[in-house]
């Protein structure tokens, strides 16, 4: 067959757009890189403290796309990661990509380097993923992480007590939620507490995730935690002549006063995760995370899991919920940053791929798109949803932050200080730890 010399140019001209683009996506030009026939060879390496199983599926996809990338990953013990990455990192020998909590940009921003904006900008990452991602990792229109899931505080509750004291639904809100602590309150002939309505006013050495609790009460109390530029704690603070973080702790730490109708929880009772899969507590806050310690201590336990109460504003959607998760960044000793960035973009920004790590970790997605398709799932659905509600606030140390909580509920519930000075004291607290960094 003859072709004429106009029927060649053009047939050379689609042929050249569509060896462009599949350069484009097989890896030979990531974001704004220069096309080459032969892209270099490149080797990353990964720090994270999740199973390597989780990870594994999407790192094999990875290579198979990226035929000049090696990726190793090394998995490393929750205890003293954040330690070790430190040094690493300090002595020049640390890793390309580092999983990184949603809690550490203030304290850690310094030490990872931001996405290129032909990588991905900020309206892509707004299409992509929920509001709390761009307030935990791109506070500043610069993207320094992405999330590899999103996992929120949830009601967990035993169904079996529920359906014996005629509770057909769990509360939806904290007016109902305190409605209820009388109906389910048991006590034992001198008065003392047979089985706790709920694990809420304790401390974190009794009520595990207390003073993520407390912190959720304060946002949707509407308490502004810290000032504009991060260097100050405001929780204690009156806005509109109204105290948040005071109702917020109030609130609180009544459900541990003996002498309050809704009191329900001290410090003698064992802690709220044994406690609940023993059948002796009847609801408790936590994370997704927290399903499978619970199965593990009683795999009998009747329990279902509810979204968190939200605050009674009559017609008004006002949902506030409280976030846990990581992500993964580029670290500045990475000779790779391009590639590395490339490399996370992969795993959490790609819907093959993410679902992927869900289905293997069996968390909560953080894309939009996975969110809407997990909304209905009989166990993520919950957190799933309050993805999009969820709200965070920047913190340089979250450890030295929920000690510092939990003290503040201890010298509450031991009447060493009254709830004023607690919450000031606290914010006082806060702040020695937030201008320690600078």
């Amino acid at each position: 067959m003859n072709l004429s010399r106009q029927q060649i140019i053009i047939i050379s001209s689609v042929v050249f757009v569509i060896l462009f683009f599949v350069g484009i996506f097989t890896g030979v030009l990531p974001g704004s890189r220069m096309f080459t026939q032969k892209p270099p060879d490149v080797t990353l390496t990964v720090w994270g403290i999740d199973d390597k199983d989780f990870l594994q599926s999407g790192i094999i996809d990875y290579e198979a796309l990226r035929t000049n990338v090696m990726v190793k990953y090394e998995e490393i013990n929750p205890v003293g990661y954040e330690q070790k990455v430190l040094n690493a990192l300090a002595a020049g020998i640390g890793p390309d990509v580092i999983m990184f909590s949603n809690s550490w940009l203030l304290k850690h921003f310094d030490k990872i380097v931001p996405v290129a904006e032909t990588q991905l900008n900020k309206k892509s990452l707004q299409e992509l993923f929920p509001t709390v991602i761009e307030q935990d990792f791109a506070p500043n229109d610069k993207i320094f992480a992405l999330p590899l899931y999103i996992d929120t505080l949830g009601l967990y509750y035993n169904v079996d007590t529920f359906d014996k004291k005629g509770i057909a639904l769990p509360p939806e809100d904290w007016l109902d939620f305190q409605n209820l602590i009388p109906k389910l309150m048991e006590k034992n002939s001198d008065g003392s507490i047979s089985k706790a309505a709920a694990a809420i006013g304790g401390t974190n050495n009794t009520v595990d995730k207390g003073a993520d609790l407390l912190m959720l009460l304060m946002l949707q109390s509407g308490a502004k935690m810290t000032n504009d530029d991060f260097s100050v704690a405001s929780f204690a603070q009156g806005i509109d002549q109204s105290t948040p973080g005071i109702d917020a702790l109030s609130f609180y730490a009544k459900f541990s006063n003996p002498e309050d109708i809704y009191y329900t929880w001290n410090e003698s009772l064992d802690y709220s995760l044994d406690s609940f899969a023993n059948g002796d507590t009847v609801m408790i806050f936590n994370y997704a995370s927290a399903k499978d310690i619970i199965k593990s201590k009683n795999p009998f336990l009747n329990f279902k899991v509810a979204g968190m109460p939200q605050p009674y504003i009559s017609g008004k959607d006002k949902a506030i919920n409280y976030p846990n998760y990581w992500g993964l960044a580029v670290t500045k000793n990475s000779q790779n940053a391009d590639w590395a960035w490339d490399f996370v973009l992969y795993m959490t920004a790609n819907e093959v791929t993410a679902e992927k790590y869900l289905t293997a970790s069996v968390r909560p997605p953080a894309l939009r798109v996975l969110i809407k398709k997990y909304a209905e799932h009989p166990t993520l659905g919950v957190f799933a949803k309050q993805a999009l509600s969820a709200r965070s606030w920047m913190q340089l140390d979250a450890n030295q932050d929920t000690m510092i909580f939990s003290e503040m509920v201890k010298s509450v519930l031991n009447g060493q200080l009254t709830i004023n000075e607690a919450l000031f004291q606290a914010e006082r607290e806060v702040t020695e730890v937030m201008q320690s960094g600078k």
